[in-house]
């Protein structure tokens, strides 16, 4: 009898548990804080529960929600990211929705059914908010190529996705790079670079990631006068300006440093040793203080813009100021931002120099 009472007893214990427990996780929802995010185009959009399911146009944002949020958030990305399959080796079929963040695929991006698109600000953002409101699809505008922006980035990226924790430990690691990079430039010279892009001739001005990159590492870019304002059309971005060679010579850089096309595997040593050997055949080349001791360079983007282009920048600080670096490694930096936070293998260094190939190296 005594035993039939105490089972009747905890029998109601836990039913009365179980209603505790669906009770609490119905109002816990009902309930939860919204998400509000103030992006790069100056609204502020709400959630009212994180995101599952996110459209990313840009490589970088591509990679930064990979580092807090993990793979499984993204659902759909543009040809900046498909076309490197051994660094995405999560991608599936169905993901690609656009040729980049200008040529946005709806019919593709709908088909995903999004809790968000994400662009950066240089991409085709406002045609999207339009396109997709009345299918009920939020579009947000955060730029992971802006080096200026990147806390606040990793920040919002972190409340939409219930991923705080994982975006503190992400922007741990880059102000931490950051506050070195400004401790050890403390009172420093600058030097002058000439970044150059892909294309013979095109260089950064003022509004680039690039340009900003720079800065970060204590030089000072010779096209940093410029204003794009004043400059025709046809000569192209700020990212990706043509510059007249004559100006190059003018200028006298104290160092040259030539971005290789993006790729995750790394180019073979034939490719930076052809390009130092027609770096030094343009015409007035060989008098430039650049080629004259040495300091040009062959950079991979994968590397310049490793995480919000800070790598970038602490490697082109070695590189001009290695006094006040030699025990930094920024090497090993881009190791553990491959390896920890967008979890694929260090392939290797993603840089050449110029006296390197003299060596017989």
């Amino acid at each position: 009898m005594l035993s039939n009472i105490w089972l009747s007893g905890l029998s109601r214990l836990a039913r009365a548990i179980a209603f505790f427990v669906a009770f609490a996780a119905t109002y816990s929802v009902a309930t939860a804080a919204p998400i509000n995010i103030t992006d790069d185009s100056g609204r502020t959009l709400t959630f009212d529960k994180p995101l599952k399911r996110a459209v990313v146009f840009n490589r970088y944002n591509a990679e930064f929600i990979r580092a807090v949020a993990d793979m499984d958030v993204i659902v759909g990305v543009d040809s900046w990211v498909t076309r490197d399959p051994t660094y995405w080796p999560d991608l599936k079929e169905g993901m690609l929705v656009g040729k980049g963040q200008r040529e946005p695929n709806y019919e593709a991006i709908i088909a995903q059914d999004p809790d968000v698109v994400i662009f950066p600000r240089n991409g085709s953002w406002q045609e999207a908010i339009k396109t997709l409101e009345p299918f009920d699809i939020p579009v947000v505008v955060l730029t992971g190529w802006d080096v200026l922006k990147h806390v606040s980035n990793i920040t919002a990226f972190g409340k939409m996705f219930d991923a705080e924790e994982k975006a503190a430990k992400l922007n741990a690691f880059y102000t931490g790079n950051m506050a070195l990079l400004k401790e050890r430039l403390e009172g420093a010279e600058r030097k002058t670079v000439y970044l150059e892009e892909k294309t013979p001739y095109r260089s950064v001005l003022r509004g680039s990631g690039w340009h900003d990159m720079i800065e970060a590492a204590g030089g000072r870019n010779i096209f940093e006068h410029v204003d794009i304002e004043t400059q025709p059309k046809e000569r192209g971005s700020v990212h990706n300006h043509e510059v007249d060679p004559e100006a190059i010579l003018k200028a006298q850089p104290d160092m040259i440093i030539k971005l290789q096309p993006g790729s995750y595997p790394l180019h073979p040593a034939s490719f930076s040793q052809a390009f130092f050997e027609a770096l030094k055949e343009r015409p007035g080349f060989d008098a430039l203080p650049a080629i004259k001791n040495g300091d040009a360079y062959h950079m991979n983007y994968y590397l310049a813009g490793g995480c919000s282009k800070m790598i970038g920048a602490l490697s082109i600080a070695k590189w001009l100021y290695p006094d006040r670096f030699e025990d930094v490694d920024p090497d090993a930096v881009m190791k553990t931002w491959l390896e920890d936070f967008q979890g694929v293998a260090y392939p290797g260094r993603y840089w050449a120099k110029a006296t390197e190939w003299e060596a017989g190296q």
